[in-house]
């Protein structure tokens, strides 16, 4: 017959609630976190999948919310230069109505006022800015007006060239700002970064010449030329930001498919099977208070006991 130590008795016992408690507790944070990994430990293979998938669900997120900012300014941008383009119209039919003929010098003159209006409203939209004070059409220097104009219509560009680059994905990065002086100058017939507020200038000044010029139909001509080409300029800066525009909606769109995709593979990897946990952590606790209650049976035997 083998004989079982004293020490033997405690160790096997002691060891066996040990082990018990441990998984109890391990079970305990698991449900309390409601999550199968709490500790790389737990599972190492998956707590690194795990920590690989949060780093780029994390950056993807970052993605997202560039693709969100840079909509909001682009959409922004846009919307000065679709309201120039309308402005733009506007004075080319004042400028058809004046070279018809008829109007008398008091006439140009009262429409000179309207240009003056419409010359104010371009100037506004060129210095437009986003949502916290930036400035859109200025480069670079986006922390004051790109453009500034005195009372006899002289317009200056403060910007520069810069452009401001958004990543929007691993891969690419999109402008988001416009360069004043390509929107707004720099056509086929002026290398002026104004050029369009120096044509929409030179009809105001024509229309307020008092006898009327001789040659008044040929500057008009000239004009209306110079107004066109910065209208194209306008339409061309605006096909832009609706390419760039289009860009980022598919980016984000892609962005956005992809936090899912991270979500559920960190899903399938961390969540917790509730009901399997609560029904193993039942049987662990049983177990312990049972081992609890026989290792006390068995160290508090004696010889005594039989005796008495």
């Amino acid at each position: 017959m083998m004989r079982i130590s004293t020490f033997t008795t405690y160790y096997i016992g002691s060891t066996d609630m040990s082990n018990l408690q441990s998984t109890l507790q391990k079970l305990q944070m698991q449900l309390d976190t409601q999550k199968r990994v709490v500790n790389p430990s737990d599972d190492p293979v998956a707590a690194s999948q795990i920590l690989q998938l949060s780093q780029s669900n994390g950056r993807n997120d970052q993605f997202i919310t560039n693709n969100k900012s840079v909509e909001s300014t682009l959409a922004i941008s846009e919307t000065a230069i679709g309201n120039s383009i309308n402005v733009m119209r506007s004075l080319k039919e004042l400028a058809v109505q004046a070279g018809g003929g008829g109007l008398s010098v008091t006439q140009l003159q009262s429409m000179q006022v309207q240009v003056t209006q419409y010359f104010n409203q371009l100037v506004a939209n060129a210095n437009t800015t986003d949502g916290i004070g930036t400035y859109l059409f200025g480069g670079n220097k986006d922390n004051a007006p790109p453009f500034t104009a005195d009372s006899a219509l002289n317009t200056t560009y403060n910007g520069d060239t810069g452009q401001r680059l958004v990543e929007i994905s691993s891969s690419r990065r999109i402008p988001t700002n416009e360069v004043g002086s390509q929107v707004f100058g720099n056509t086929p017939a002026s290398s002026s970064p104004t050029a369009l507020f120096d044509s929409v200038k030179a009809f105001h000044d024509l229309l307020g010449q008092n006898p009327k010029p001789a040659n008044f139909a040929t500057q008009l001509t000239t004009i209306m030329g110079n107004m066109d080409a910065a209208s194209q300029n306008l339409v061309n800066a605006q096909a832009s930001i609706g390419s760039r525009r289009k860009e980022n909606e598919d980016t984000q769109n892609t962005a956005e498919d992809a936090t899912l995709q991270y979500k559920s593979a960190i899903s399938n990897l961390q969540d917790l099977d509730l009901p399997q946990t609560i029904s193993d952590f039942s049987l662990t606790q049983a177990s312990l208070q049972y081992s609890q209650l026989t290792f006390n049976k068995i160290t508090s035997l004696s010889l005594f006991n039989y005796i008495s």
